[in-house]
């Protein structure tokens, strides 16, 4: 319980940061184009990562009368990570037919200037009606049209070759706020090759209702020919229930702190791609299973060496695709030189949404005989999908000089010797054998070497190393099978991890990630000391936990309150 109270005093420590984070505005309009008998929706919104943003006010607009239509706030989880967002509706009348400009709307805010772009609008006159010209709206999928929450999942392509990409997409739309984190659950990805990318944020408008979007997005290689599968994701979340026209209007702190809201659990629809085998033979270049675009360079550690030195000769192949499956490339016969294993390492890039990256082959080379030789050009063959046909890259050829080296046995010449012993400033006088001379009464120094107490030790080291040995073993094989055991062995490390990173935002802007940091950290500690899982552990279910292991009372309402304090910071909205 004192590394637990330690922990407690720790985390409030930090609870009285003060934070700033960046903001960013945009502006929207639901509709272009509009007759003069219709009205026009001007959607002003302050993004964020904190939850203090500030208002935005509509500037006078001569050509149209405005009025207010209602303040909305948004907050959103993902992964872990909050965001959140302050909505301004107006409601523009236009006062004439005609072409008109929405100017940047300018929000000053601590010391910095931001500014939405200018809007474009064109009222028709009085009974034309406009061609439908709502830009980039989103349709919902089908029976989803009214929901507050909702998934969709896509794949950038329905027909890709053996290891080419493809990218599936998972959005989370929500309208709503949530009242926890989203537990989200990948689905099936058997028989491909997947590497996770980045999720983002942005809002959209989805049959004229604004939605906060989270995307993930996940790259697959399929691994073989036929029909890749890919299962149903699911997303459970706890949701405010909305209590009017507009979704955000409901009170957060019956919601919150009564245990309100809904529990909502998403699936998405099953997905499929026909993935075709790489063309047969008929090319040399076929069977290396590489696809993609690469190119090709080798270099060797030096330019010159001797016989029998070792020579290191580096093959990097950069390029667009699955960088972690390529194979060595193979390398030709040399027959002056004798070729060791070959090491690899890999360095990839997901930026802009594509694998790309170099994997760097590393062979070592011990050259036979003297001379001046040439390393042939190294190949390496891959399926271009853009082309639809294979290709192969080669190195430069690459020059080495090879020295005759020292051949083994071979005395020094005694000329040189002396020559350098000249140079180095040794005078030699005389030149005879000196007969070595063995001490015969040593011991009468200082007694027998095996009476010191520094021998006696030096024997009973391996009987305490043979000790130490036993003792971690024992522990490493209850590690391993006593899995409570382990997880309070890592509790301490654990929370002291998340409080190193709560410290570390402490003044970095971020106060979300702060909260998130030490709320984490408590949590952690907690549920590795008493072995439950710390996800979906509820406050109550918490306090029967701490309760049942004797747990002062105390201690108990201050985790409580803490734990509480830090959820009303990351999941509060900025003004209620």
């Amino acid at each position: 319980m004192k590394k637990a109270a330690f922990l407690l005093f720790m985390t409030f420590s930090f609870c009285g940061a003060a934070f700033a984070a960046d903001i960013s505005v945009s502006a929207s309009v639901n509709s272009n184009v509009i007759s003069l008998d219709d009205q026009l929706e001007l959607s002003l919104a302050v993004s964020g990562g904190g939850t203090n943003l500030p208002d935005m006010q509509l500037p006078p607009l001569p050509n149209f009368t405005s009025h207010s239509a209602g303040r909305s706030q948004n907050i959103s989880i993902v992964n872990g990570r909050m965001s959140s967002s302050v909505n301004f509706r107006y409601i523009l009348a236009p006062r004439a037919p005609g072409k008109f400009t929405i100017p940047p709307i300018v929000l000053e805010y601590e010391g910095n200037r931001y500014k939405t772009e200018p809007i474009e609008v064109e009222v028709l006159a009085r009974g034309k009606a406009p061609q439908s010209s709502r830009p980039e709206q989103v349709t919902a999928p089908g029976g989803q049209e009214n929901k507050e929450l909702f998934i969709t999942a896509t794949v950038d392509k329905n027909t890709a070759y053996v290891n080419e990409q493809v990218t599936y997409t998972l959005r989370f739309y929500q309208a709503v706020r949530l009242l926890s984190n989203p537990q989200y659950s990948p689905p099936s990805f058997a028989g491909a090759w997947t590497e996770d990318l980045s999720s983002g944020n942005y809002s959209t408008t989805v049959n004229g209702r604004q939605y906060a979007v989270s995307e993930v997005k996940t790259l697959l290689f399929p691994m073989r020919a036929g029909k890749l599968s890919i299962g149903s994701a699911s997303l459970k979340c706890r949701a405010e229930t909305s209590g009017g026209s507009d979704p955000f209007s409901d009170d957060f702190f019956n919601n919150f702190f009564s245990g309100g809201g809904k529990t909502v659990v998403l699936q998405s629809e099953p997905l499929s791609v026909n993935v075709i085998a790489l063309p047969a033979a008929g090319n040399n270049a076929a069977g290396t299973g590489a696809v993609g675009s690469y190119t090709m360079a080798a270099t060797l550690d030096r330019n010159s060496a001797r016989v029998n030195d070792a020579v290191t000769l580096t093959v990097t192949v950069s390029g667009t695709g699955n960088i972690k499956t390529l194979p060595a490339p193979v390398l030709p016969d040399w027959p002056d030189f004798r070729k060791y294993e070959t090491v690899s390492s890999v360095n990839t890039d997901k930026a802009g949404e594509t694998l790309k990256g170099s994997a760097t082959f590393k062979t070592v080379l011990v050259p036979q005989t003297p001379g001046r030789k040439t390393i042939a050009p190294v190949s390496f063959s891959f399926f271009d999908t853009a082309a639809k046909k294979y290709r192969t890259v080669a190195t430069a050829p690459l020059a080495l000089e090879v020295s005759p080296g020292v051949a083994a046995g071979e005395p020094a010449q005694a000329g040189k010797a002396r020559q350098e012993d000249a140079s180095n400033g040794i005078t030699v006088v005389t030149r005879d054998i000196r007969y070595l001379k063995p001490i015969t009464d040593w011991q009468g120094a200082g007694g027998y070497v095996y009476s010191k107490p520094w021998f006696i030790a030096l024997n009973g080291l391996p009987l305490l190393l043979l000790i130490a040995a036993f003792g971690y073993t024992r522990r490493q094989a209850r590690l391993s099978g006593d899995v409570a055991f382990a997880r309070r062995t890592i509790a301490s490390k654990t929370a002291r991890k998340y409080l190193k990173q709560a410290k570390s935002l402490l003044g970095a802007s971020a106060p979300l990630e702060f909260y998130g940091a030490l709320s984490r950290a408590l949590l952690e500690y907690i549920a590795h000391k008493t072995n439950v899982s710390p996800d979906g552990l509820t406050l109550a279910a918490l306090d029967g936990l701490l309760s049942a292991r004797g747990i002062p009372q105390e201690d108990r309402q201050q985790i409580h309150k803490l734990l509480e304090e830090c959820d009303f910071v990351r999941f509060a909205p900025a003004k209620i």
